[in-house]
């Protein structure tokens, strides 16, 4: 995985998918055992592995979908402190239909993934995201506009 620490910072060069329902009124979203926010699927992108086979990977390994189509969605590169360190990540952000063949990830409203504990994975009604704390904050508007253009943004957390 791509994601290296000099001193107090942290550069991680990570992938997240937008996951919607076939209905497109859900996104998946998922938390880390001991969190108190929500992120979008996802992890770190592989040496010499391109971000669009690291998303297909990372729902591949997190949530045993196949056969994904993914399209560009978001550019981000984000600053932020967490856990006392600083954080430099470039996060390219991909939108993922479900389709009929994946349609087994939709029985569940919250559910464990393929990995065990750690990650808890649960479907939010999209008109009812800004109930959830997420991280960056700013996806939400991204989840809420999910059809929009691809943006590169600069965002500084603090």
């Amino acid at each position: 995985m791509i994601s290296f620490k000099e001193n107090n910072n942290k550069f991680n060069f990570r992938v997240g998918a937008i996951v919607l329902s076939r209905d497109k009124r859900k996104v998946l979203l998922h938390t880390i055992k001991g969190y108190d926010f929500y992120l979008l699927p996802g992890g770190r992108v592989e040496m010499n592995e391109d971000s669009g086979s690291a998303i297909k990977r990372e729902l591949n390994e997190e949530l045993g979908l196949e056969n994904l189509q993914p399209s560009l969605r978001l550019y981000l590169e984000n600053f932020f402190k967490f856990n006392g360190e600083n954080y430099h990540e470039f996060s390219i952000n991909y939108l993922v239909y479900i389709d009929d063949k994946n349609s087994f990830i939709e029985k569940w409203d919250d559910f464990l993934g393929v990995e065990g504990e750690k990650y808890i994975f649960k479907w939010v009604n999209i008109d009812e995201i800004d109930n959830y704390k997420m991280k960056p904050a700013i996806m939400k508007k991204i989840i809420k506009n999910y059809a929009g253009p691809c943006e590169h943004i600069i965002l500084c957390e603090e």
